[in-house]
């Protein structure tokens, strides 16, 4: 688990976390929400659903108080609490085995992880597929509680439908269960319950300053063509990139895993729709992550234990002095590692790097140097918010795009396409 701490925690890499620290810190300035667009001279009249407001204003306190580094720690933070529910869920299992299905997920979502909202609806999403599966085992009814759960994680990031996704995909697959064996009560108390629990939750999603409004957003975002053209994260995965290769591998151990043990009803449907979602657009595989790892593990758990009763194997401990003085080196070896990689990653000086590398820092200052010129700005995309960030709240230093893309609209998404790939209509 500390490997996977060090791998969870990185620098600021996302190209929205400067305009989300930005209208952030306007928020806590203003003491409200914003109503409309203040970053750019293209739509500035676009009405503003700020579905992740709460998320924006602790970042900003956070990086106002710690700086990139304290965002870095943060959000590691969250996405290994992710991670120990995972390993909650799987604790009992043996050890070997759970480690190196937790380590082997870590490394699969290596490409997402890092400072940046999705990871609070990544560590939500272990929290109720965590409550479903012991719900569902009838150990425990956590899952009652989910519906605060949901009105908190609507106010802190977009990726709150997801959470109706799991409770439909269970909803589903008790309902053919109850088909399948009508005499067994515990199908039918199982979809009443889960009806209440995604019926509360419908409502308990109201609780935000949005009302209504809040469940037009996924919408606007899932059925936009723009974004799914224009946007990388959006794209389906491209396997040529070696860092995809852990996911790869993670797919092809979770199919092994079911030719070995033939997973419940629920546990296929979960682990094939997030995998549809991961091939879909790379930002989904950290839920790929959180529904299949549990699962994973569980096959290859259930068939060893299957395979050593049949054959008698019994494990075997080494001396435990032995035992204990080599847990402790690796301990030692493997906690300075991961402390000489974490402080070399969010370290104030390779985060500069990273920062020059990826945007106009030197345009940036010139422009900084020339009020005057450039009154009207055209930028890439990726760029928009460290600009947003760079000169808000300068007039004459509005952006032309950000990464906002639902705010930005389907209209200036495809001007901007015609723009940068000069279309035949580029300049009207």
């Amino acid at each position: 688990m500390i490997a996977i701490l060090a791998i969870c925690i990185g620098p600021v890499q996302d190209p929205d976390f400067w305009w989300h620290i930005r209208i952030g810190q306007w928020m806590v300035d203003h003491g409200r929400l914003p109503s409309t667009d203040i970053f750019t001279y293209t739509v500035p009249s676009h009405v503003w659903t700020d579905h992740e407001y709460l998320t924006e204003m602790a970042m900003w306190l956070v990086y106002h108080a710690a700086g990139t580094v304290g965002i870095g720690i943060a959000f590691g933070l969250i996405t290994f609490a992710a991670f120990l529910i995972l390993y909650r869920q799987v604790r009992r299992r043996p050890f070997l085995i759970a480690g190196l299905g937790l380590g082997l997920g870590a490394v699969a979502g290596y490409p997402i992880w890092g400072p940046r909202a999705q990871m609070i609806t990544f560590a939500l999403t272990c929290l109720e597929l965590y409550w479903l599966h012991a719900y569902l085992s009838g150990r425990s009814r956590a899952l009652t509680y989910f519906p605060l759960v949901m009105a908190l994680w609507a106010n802190l990031h977009g990726g709150w439908v997801i959470g109706f996704a799991w409770l439909g995909i269970a909803l589903v697959a008790e309902l053919i269960g109850w088909a399948w064996q009508p005499s067994n009560p515990a199908h039918k108390a199982h979809v009443r319950f889960l009806a209440i629990i995604t019926a509360a939750s419908a409502v308990a999603v109201l609780a935000t300053p949005h009302g209504f409004g809040v469940y037009l957003y996924p919408f606007q975002t899932v059925g936009s063509q723009a974004q799914e053209r224009l946007i990388v994260e959006w794209f389906s995965p491209d396997f040529h990139q070696s860092y995809l290769h852990a996911f790869e591998l993670m797919v092809f151990a979770v199919v092994t895993g079911f030719a070995l043990r033939r997973p419940s009803l629920f546990e296929f449907m979960l682990v094939a729709v997030a995998l549809a979602l991961a091939l879909q657009s790379v930002r989904n595989v950290a839920l790929f992550v959180a529904a299949a790892t549990p699962v994973m593990i569980g096959s290859y758990s259930d068939y060893w234990k299957q395979l050593s009763t049949e054959r008698g194997w019994k494990r075997e401990l080494p001396p435990r002095r032995l035992f204990a003085a080599v847990t402790v080196i690796a301990l030692l070896v493997i906690t300075a590692a991961s402390a000489v990689r974490v402080v070399s990653l969010i370290g104030p000086d390779h985060q500069r790097s990273l920062d020059e590398s990826s945007y106009p820092v030197g345009a940036a200052d010139w422009l900084a140097s020339h009020p005057d010129v450039g009154t009207r700005m055209y930028n890439q995309y990726g760029w928009g918010g460290y600009l947003a960030d760079r000169f808000y709240p300068q007039p004459n230093r509005r952006v032309f795009i950000f990464g906002e893309a639902a705010l930005m609209g389907d209209d200036l998404l495809n001007k901007y396409q015609d723009v940068q790939t000069l279309r035949p209509d580029w300049e009207q």
